[in-house]
């Protein structure tokens, strides 16, 4: 398990690398100019953009032939499932942590209204719930359909996780104090139902 995990961790890596340098650009210019529009898209990119990476790590498997390669291996087929959730789940903490840092020190320099606050815990939970999202929507849907079309399957996924995101964060404006939360619970527990799902279509799955 702490090897599958670590080559999804190391196939993220390069593309990691490349998006933190350009996140820590974009986070300068957030934490120095301090515009809301800004830091909106800082926050909101920061967070998905480091899911996608940690999306394509399947999109490595199979071109590279690792996938059916570790089906040869002394691992269960729910390991490697697992694996990928994991990996997904990290890098969606990974970018929440990076943005977080650039956010607080944007709060540091320019100091940040009540309202403004909310806002932010409001756009963090829109992130989280599109990442969490996209990926259960996307590790089923890619072994369900077959992996030549991983670029159109990820790009169906993310559009459809902002499309469910969005109407789950117009809860907020309905009950302020709890629609972060409800949101945020709600592309958890579809996280959590599509790991099931993916390893019943993985273990119907033959090479």
């Amino acid at each position: 398990m702490k090897g599958l995990f670590k080559n999804n961790f190391c196939a993220v890596w390069l593309n990691a690398k490349i998006f933190l340098i350009f996140l820590f650009v974009m986070g300068i210019a957030a934490a120095v100019i301090s515009t809301q529009t800004l830091q909106m898209y800082f926050i909101i990119v920061g967070i998905v953009g480091f899911s996608i990476n940690a999306a394509a790590a399947i999109g490595n498997e199979f071109s590279s032939k690792w996938g059916k390669y570790k089906l040869t291996l002394p691992v269960k087929r729910t390991d490697i499932i697992k694996s990928l959730y994991l990996n997904q789940f990290l890098w969606m903490i990974v970018g929440v942590f990076f943005v977080g840092i650039v956010t607080v020190l944007s709060y540091i320099l320019h100091g940040l209204r009540i309202e403004q606050i909310t806002d932010i815990f409001g756009l963090f939970a829109l992130g989280i719930s599109i990442s969490l999202l996209m990926g259960a929507i996307f590790i089923p849907l890619i072994y369900l359909a077959g992996e030549d079309k991983i670029i159109a399957f990820l790009i169906i996924s993310l559009l459809f996780a902002v499309g469910i995101a969005s109407v789950l964060f117009n809860i907020i404006d309905i009950v302020p104090s709890l629609g972060t939360i409800i949101m945020i619970a709600c592309s958890l527990l579809l996280f959590i139902l599509s790991y099931p799902l993916a390893i019943c279509i993985f273990k119907k799955k033959e090479y």
